[in-house]
């Protein structure tokens, strides 16, 4: 196993991720897109990305334009409609890397899981989507109280968003997981059930016990990653 610093473009803005790589050749991939408060470099995702590999699975976390490494303005990039090109632009990327396969699949934490159910709707490459902590709407954060462990996106993500429902999208998303803690002080549960319901078939829901937005339970989050090994092998392979 192995872990490779890797970078690509997305509309002229250099992307920095890091891809995880197995001992096999030409692995399936699966693509980790972070949350909005979050980066690549989340505890979660380093660990997610030790355990695929050593499953036998590749990941790729990478940042999206503005936040970490990456370059980008995020005033100016943090809308839903920018990091559905920076997605797309990962997985380009991985499709064209020598070492890796052609199975590919989408984990998304939060806003991230809201972009993986929006572009496996539309592309037909991808084979398996976990969603961990995903929201069905975004609307009510525009009413929510800023916080300081909470800040909200700038003015232009609100303005981009109405261009971006799942309700359409999601009963063309099949094999999908959807991972959601009962005490998610963010994202309620029945935002969970409600994606659930409108997705195609194959499809499960897990619902962790007394686990918050963030899974900072060190029991959650390895169910979580347990959980999510297990689908991605079930149908990347």
């Amino acid at each position: 196993m192995k872990m490779e610093r890797v970078t690509f473009l997305s509309e002229g803005k250099t992307i920095s991720g890091i891809l995880h790589l197995p001992d096999e050749k030409h692995p399936p991939c699966v693509v980790a897109s972070h949350g909005l408060l979050s980066s690549k470099d989340s505890e979660k995702y380093v660990a997610l990305g030790h355990r695929m590999a050593a499953e036998g699975m590749a990941m790729l976390r990478f940042d999206f334009r503005g936040i970490g490494e990456s370059e980008g303005n995020e005033e100016e990039h943090n809308t839903v409609s920018k990091k559905l090109i920076d997605l797309q632009s990962a997985i380009d990327f991985i499709q064209s890397h020598p070492s890796l396969g052609r199975r590919v699949g989408l984990l998304g934490s939060s806003l991230g899981g809201f972009l993986s159910l929006i572009h496996a709707s539309k592309d037909p490459i991808i084979r398996a989507v976990v969603t961990w902590a995903t929201p069905f709407r975004l609307d009510d954060l525009e009413t929510k109280e800023q916080q300081e462990d909470y800040p909200l996106p700038p003015r232009a993500f609100f303005e981009d968003l109405p261009r971006h429902r799942l309700l359409p999208l999601l009963p063309r998303v099949s094999t999908c997981l959807v991972i959601h803690g009962e005490k998610d002080e963010l994202v309620p549960v029945e935002q969970a059930m409600e994606i659930f319901s409108h997705l195609n078939l194959p499809k499960e829901i897990h619902l962790i016990g007394g686990a918050d937005h963030r899974l900072t339970a060190p029991e959650h989050r390895q169910r979580a990653i347990d959980l999510t090994v297990d689908w991605f092998k079930k149908y990347l392979f």
